[in-house]
């Protein structure tokens, strides 16, 4: 698969694991939708088969809580996994990564969460901003959110979705700033 096209982007990754509740959040706004938790996990998850179908990858979905630890389902053609009481999806999927040692290269992990993309890129797995993987989604016709040409508020900076996150030392000098 490698060098093959998914939508516009030539990828080497052959699975994507989703940090579900990141991606939910970045989609719609829970609490404000007049739809259940459950009911937009649905939503994704028919949204990750379509997305799966066309893409030819192995799709695995994280989700906090659940069932007990590690309950996995397949949804579509789809993994969905709770990481259970003991941990949170965060450490399940830095978990996942870490497992595939030399492998962890044909992994793609969609997440804004800061703290995951740095750990998981030092195993060896890609990143991809939840925003980016949204717009990737719309371009194949699996969503539209009508966020991707929608400008920012006034007052309020944008960030491109293809921009770099703050280094470590960037975020300290924050955090301190702000005496945290």
């Amino acid at each position: 698969m490698g060098g093959e096209k998914t939508g516009t982007m030539p990828t080497p990754a052959r699975e994507t694991v989703i940090d579900g509740y990141n991606l939910i959040h970045k989609l719609w706004r829970p609490g404000r939708e007049k739809a259940t938790m459950a009911e937009l996990r649905d939503r994704l998850e028919s949204m990750l088969s379509a997305y799966r179908k066309a893409s030819r990858r192995h799709v695995t979905v994280v989700y906090d809580g659940g069932p007990g630890a590690g309950a996995l389902s397949i949804s579509g053609a789809i993994e969905v996994v709770f990481s259970g009481s003991d941990r949170t999806a965060d450490q399940r999927i830095v978990d996942l990564v870490r497992a595939l040692k030399a492998r962890a290269g044909l992994v793609t992990v969609i997440t804004s969460d800061r703290e995951i993309r740095r750990h998981v890129i030092a195993w060896g797995a890609s990143c991809s901003e939840s925003e980016s993987f949204i717009a990737e989604l719309e371009a194949l016709g699996l969503c539209a959110t009508g966020r991707a040409s929608r400008p920012a508020p006034k007052g309020i900076a944008s960030r491109k979705t293809g921009s770099q996150p703050l280094g470590d030392a960037e975020v300290e000098r924050w955090l301190k700033l702000f005496d945290r």
